[in-house]
């Protein structure tokens, strides 16, 4: 019997099947072997999909689990792992990511980029800001917001791609899930009192301790000049917490 998670996951999937065929058979090195690369690619991100059915199922999400797995059996079976076979995901324009693929790619390689860069990448490709917000948020000219973002983006594909087989997704046991429900509160209040007084450094270290928790920023929503941020936990529990603007803030210290 066919179930709505079924029809959402076929709908999702189905405009890339055929590139995505194509490009398991160019892995593996045969039409045959290809087929069965492409079958176990999509036996795994069904299994992704119904563990977080929220994570858009993207064109570079399933070519990163294709190369995964083509790199996970050159290793089983001894055989070279030949990286220029990734050009194709490589080419991959970095528009056509969404925000779970740079959120991943964000938590695994913040090692990369600079602070400031990273919380630019956060504000808009992740928590959806304009620029101009962002801006307003942080106390900087929009020129200069675009600049940054700009290398910013660039920088990120190109780590992305350099370390394309170590993002995998990891699970912790029941004693660190039991750590990470204890730090919660305090990560999202010092993510907050980051945003609040526009201190980037903080927000990216801030960020990063909620990452390493567990914890994802799911949704950010602005009204009125406040930002709602909505966190969620391992366990699935989200914690809804509003801050206002910086510039809003200012206006009224001033008042």
């Amino acid at each position: 019997m066919t179930t709505y998670k079924d029809e959402t996951f076929e709908r999702q999937t189905t405009p890339y099947k055929s590139e995505l065929l194509r490009y398991c058979g160019k892995l593996a090195g045969s039409a045959w072997d290809g087929e069965d690369l492409f079958q176990e690619v999509m036996l795994k991100a069904y299994r992704r999909f119904i563990r977080w059915p929220e994570r858009e199922l993207s064109k570079p999400y399933l070519y990163r689990i294709a190369a995964n797995a083509w790199f996970d059996s050159c290793r089983r079976r001894k055989i070279a792992f030949l990286p220029e076979l990734l050009a194709d995901y490589n080419d991959l324009a970095y528009s056509e990511w969404n925000r779970h693929d740079v959120r991943e790619s964000l938590e695994y390689l913040m090692d990369a980029l600079e602070p400031r860069q990273v919380v630019l990448i956060l504000l808009t490709d992740v928590f959806g800001f304009s620029p101009t917000e962002t801006g307003r948020a942080l106390g900087q000219p929009v020129t200069a917001i675009k600049a940054v973002l700009h290398r910013a983006r660039t920088r990120l594909k190109k780590a992305a791609e350099r370390q394309l087989h170590w993002l995998e997704t990891a699970t912790g046991s029941p004693n660190e899930t039991a750590m990470r429900r204890q730090s919660g509160t305090e990560l999202f209040e010092s993510f907050v009192r980051a945003f609040r007084e526009a201190d980037m450094t903080a927000m990216f270290r801030s960020y990063r301790e909620l990452s390493g928790a567990g914890i994802t920023i799911d949704r950010v929503m602005v009204v009125r000049g406040q930002a709602w941020f909505y966190f969620k936990d391992p366990d699935g529990h989200v914690l809804m917490v509003s801050t206002p603007f910086r510039t809003n803030q200012l206006k009224q210290e001033e008042q």
